[in-house]
């Protein structure tokens, strides 16, 4: 991986550290995703990735997980 940027996310429905592994496994799983932090108390979450991996990607791969992303 090359070029990566950072994207933070705002997440909707974390509550528990559970929340934390779900969304980090989810994230983790998508190719260019080097790493992830889940920021619970204020609902975001910071992904560190391949410059060529879309928002829309890292979006859908929570929602799947069962919560509600946007850009932050």
């Amino acid at each position: 991986m090359n070029d990566t940027k950072a994207t933070t996310l705002a997440v909707e429905g974390m509550s528990c550290p559970s929340c934390i592994h779900h969304i980090d496994v989810a994230l983790k799983e998508l190719e260019g995703v080097a790493e992830v932090e889940v920021k619970l108390r204020e609902g975001r979450v910071s992904v560190v990735h391949g410059a060529d991996l879309p928002l829309e990607q890292l979006i859908e791969a929570l929602r799947e997980a069962g919560y509600e992303a946007r850009a932050a």
